[in-house]
């Protein structure tokens, strides 16, 4: 009678640990199954999605090279033409204040390329970072944020020198009254402050590094504020500056040729000496005017695709094609010293005067005679 009573709860036991195992060995297959259908899957999307999307990544990993290559030649050309820059303002006998704020367009487009250079390098070390120099790293250089400062910088500046133009040639009277030079030096400092300003603390409140990795522009407060941002740097960096070009531009050209037809119906009446000297003045105006429009245009069309491409990714779409985007950006500041050695007279004046030095030393140097 025990010995029935105790083999009930045997072979119980022996039932409840063949169904234990029967489950286990069940689940075992099935979860087999899954990570076996897991794979095929992944295997069958990695074959569909690589052939071109590998592609892209190497062509954008690539394009970090050309963007190397696009700030080291950017550099050399910008101080080219900084150097005749501010040989022409020193030797000029009559100092304009425009001149000084072309002169910083200059000095911010050359920043902007060192630290695009030095941005790159260190983004394709791909260094571990860690302790605050790899946090600053993070900060300053691989988010972009340095040389982004000194772009935003630089449309501020730009928009600097069209207000200044608008108001000398719309508003002759009122702009000789009331626009002091110091005001001029005044912009000159803001445009740096307002660069600054408009990138570095969104940098640093969201971008973090983790694991020896940086992330930028990552923690967000949420969604909304990260959108927010966004929208206002478009719209305060692209679009303002576009209606502001088209506009003051458009009514400088009016004014410019109801000048010139004033002029010309008082030609027969003034003095030929006066006429010339008139006519030079309006020139170097109208040059530099017509050097501004080539830029302003240029800084838009090569500015909308990464405005429109950072928002894009900032909505959640992949970062393909933005090193693109940013090297069609920079091609405009390596475009502005050929516009400035072309339109602007001073420029050329002096890079043609150091041409001429330099062809004398190599000729000196090697003892032919010139």
């Amino acid at each position: 009678m025990i010995s029935d009573q105790f083999e009930i709860p045997c072979c119980t036991g022996a039932d409840t640990l063949e169904n234990m195992a029967s489950e286990n060995s069940t689940a075992d297959e099935t979860a087999r199954q899954n990570v076996n259908t897991t794979f095929d899957y992944t295997t069958q999307a990695a074959t569909f999605v690589d052939p071109t999307w590998q592609l892209v990544k190497v062509i954008e990993f690539y394009f970090q090279y050309a963007l190397i290559a696009v700030g080291i030649f950017g550099t050399a050309a910008n101080a080219l033409v900084l150097y005749g820059m501010v040989a022409y303002h020193v030797h000029e006998t009559k100092k304009r204040a425009v001149n000084l704020l072309i002169i910083n367009q200059n000095l911010l487009d050359l920043s902007s390329c060192i630290l695009l250079t030095i941005s790159y390098s260190i983004k394709l070390s791909n260094s571990h970072l860690t302790g605050a120099l790899g946090y600053y790293l993070c900060i300053i250089f691989i988010s972009d944020n340095a040389h982004s400062c000194t772009l935003y910088a630089s449309i501020i500046n730009l928009i600097a020198v069209t207000v200044e133009r608008y108001l000398k040639v719309v508003h002759p009277f009122w702009s000789k009254k009331y626009l002091k030079r110091w005001m001029i030096h005044v912009t000159t400092v803001f445009a740096w402050v307002g660069g600054i300003l408009a990138c570095v603390p969104a940098a640093f409140v969201t971008t973090i590094v983790q694991e020896g990795i940086c992330l930028p522009f990552f923690l967000w407060e949420s969604a909304e504020v990260e959108i927010e941002y966004v929208w206002w740097c478009f719209i305060s960096f692209c679009v303002v500056p576009a209606m502001l070009f088209v506009y003051c531009y458009g009514r400088i050209a009016l004014v410019v040729r109801r000048q010139a037809r004033v002029m010309a119906a008082h030609n027969v009446q003034a003095s030929a000496q006066t006429n010339a000297a008139k006519m030079e003045s309006k020139r170097v105006k109208w040059n530099i005017i017509k050097t501004m429009i080539i830029v302003s245009g240029a800084i838009v069309i090569c500015w909308f695709p990464v405005h429109i491409l950072f928002i894009l990714i900032h909505l959640g779409y992949e970062r393909y094609g933005f090193n693109a985007a940013v090297s069609l950006a920079y091609l405009y500041i390596c475009m502005n010293p050929f516009i400035y050695a072309i339109k602007h007279d001073g420029v050329k004046q002096t890079l043609a005067g150091l041409m001429v030095r330099c062809r004398r030393a190599v000729v000196t140097t090697s003892g032919v005679d010139p």
